[in-house]
């Protein structure tokens, strides 16, 4: 360092910060602050710049895997419970993956090649430049990101350090590659919906307990609850084709009115031919179980029940109107509050509720006339009536077969198999310690330039000090020697 001695003249009469002052400052000190900023430069080369260069932290190979599914941008699997990430690396991945890619003889312990695994996420987009515009004093990025919860939609699979494994650069390629394909089937078996419908429902026909006509009505209401996810699918998947057996849900909707045609065939089969298989007990259960409609329906349809108290209620609402005048245009908007639209919901369902009950009534009172002949039914009547449910119930049961078959083929050609995608290829690869020398290069010059400046400060208000007190003592001796004279 430059510790040489200055002799510096105070400059009288300049008060405060001035040109002249840090002109000399500069003069004083530049040697100095030059010398400082070397040194520092010096100091990173020798200590940053090799750890740049050599020191790598980590030798890994990786690739990554993406989700591409509504639900993940909030951290949901697709059947809406939270999404485990660590499913990819379970040890039944990593077996048949090491399987696959013919790694057992150096990869005999699977608990030892998932120590060396994990799966990092990856910061998405939005937090991205959410943290960024924070960092440039966005107070809305800011606002923002304290109540902001980040969700990967993207993860990285790592195996650090795969030379401990034994494995070249290629075999561990190679296994990230079969843990991915593993994962696929892994993630499609676990999300796929492999059986909509109970297809073993349909064997009634045995239980000599049950009357034809109790086993028709649980057969056709299953079958209503069959037609109307039909229906909602074959809305909003009209060009589907399923490859499993070549059908669409229209196709589907058309054999499922063939089937309950053939229902209705059988139900007025034992009707016109009064086919009971013991006439008193079946009396008695239709007599209770119209006792049980009616006093269902009676809170329903009373005059005080519960349709006339939505009606009431309804009435009660009244829209508001809101007036807009753009651009010359007079507008006028008429809404109603969201609990109309609730309780319109509600009176539909109530409505509905009331016809389905009064079809069963109509139905027992059909039956009720039938069981009036107190004839006990011919056996030969029953065994053809217990034949023709078993065709019934063998084509039910294969029908309900292709509608699963259907909707799981669905699922995974139109959702599963595309949920997730790996996106980039893998990579084997040693992680740097990250950071940029061109900034701490910059730090070092700012803290050279700062040393500098505090030392020659220093040494000028030193300097200084010592000029103030050598002229004061000048000073002195002048007024001593003119007293003595």
């Amino acid at each position: 360092m430059n510790n040489q001695s200055y002799v510096y003249e105070e400059e009288q009469g300049d008060e405060g910060l001035t040109f002249k002052k840090v002109g000399h400052f500069f003069r004083k000190g530049w040697l100095r602050m030059l010398v400082y900023v070397i040194v520092c430069a010096l100091l990173v080369t020798a200590i940053a710049l090799p750890i740049k260069v050599y020191y790598k932290s980590e030798p890994l190979a990786q690739t990554s895997v993406e989700y591409i599914y509504d639900g993940i941008e909030r951290g949901l699997a697709p059947d809406g419970s939270v999404l485990n990430t660590d499913n990819i690396i379970s040890t039944t991945v990593l077996y048949q993956a090491v399987k696959e890619a013919n790694l057992e003889k150096k990869i005999t312990d699977i608990s030892k090649l998932r120590e060396r695994m994990r799966v990092e996420g990856v910061l998405t987009d939005e937090y991205v430049k959410l943290t960024e515009a924070a960092a440039n004093g966005d107070n809305a990025a800011k606002e923002k990101l304290r109540n902001y919860n980040m969700f990967s939609t993207r993860f990285n699979i790592v195996i650090s350090d795969p030379g401990k494994l034994d494995l070249s650069d290629d075999q561990a390629k190679l296994l990230l590659n079969k843990i991915v394909v593993s994962y696929y089937a892994d993630f499609q078996k676990r999300f796929s919906l492999n059986r909509m419908f109970a297809t073993d429902a349909y064997g009634l026909s045995d239980n000599d307990l049950m009357e034809f006509a109790d086993i028709y009505d649980i057969y056709t209401q299953s079958l209503d609850s069959v037609k109307s996810f039909l229906q909602g699918m074959a809305e909003e998947n009209s060009s589907f084709v399923s490859t499993e057996n070549s059908t669409t849900f229209t196709q589907l909707l058309s054999d499922l009115d063939l089937l309950r045609n053939n229902y209705s065939l059988f139900n007025a089969y034992i009707l016109s031919n009064n086919i009971w298989r013991n006439k008193t007990s079946a009396r008695n259960a239709l007599v209770s179980t119209r006792t049980e409609i009616l006093n269902r329906l009676e809170p329903l349809n009373g005059e005080d029940g519960y349709i006339a108290s939505l009606k009431a209620q309804i009435a009660t609402i009244q829209p508001t109107t809101t007036s807009t005048d753009a651009g010359g245009v007079h507008t006028e908007k008429t809404e109603y509050p969201p609990i109309y639209a609730e309780l319109h919901a509600k009176l539909d369902e109530a409505n509905r509720a009331v016809r389905e009950y009064n079809i069963q009534l109509k139905n027992i009172e059909t039956r009720l006339d039938k069981l009036q002949d107190e004839t006990q039914t011919d056996e030969e009547l029953i065994k053809s009536a217990t034949d023709n449910l078993k065709a019934l119930e063998t084509q039910t049961g294969e029908f309900i077969k292709r509608v699963n078959a259907t909707i799981a083929d669905y699922y995974d050609t139109t959702f599963i198999a595309s949920s997730v995608r790996q996106v980039t290829p893998p990579v084997v690869t040693r992680r740097s310690i990250h950071f940029s020398l061109l900034l701490v290069y910059g730090v070092a010059v700012i803290v050279g330039l700062i040393a500098a400046g505090i030392v020659t400060i220093v040494k000028i208000t030193r300097a200084s000090a010592a000029a103030k007190k050598q002229e004061d003592a000048i000073s002195d001796n002048g007024e001593k020697a003119e007293s003595r004279s």
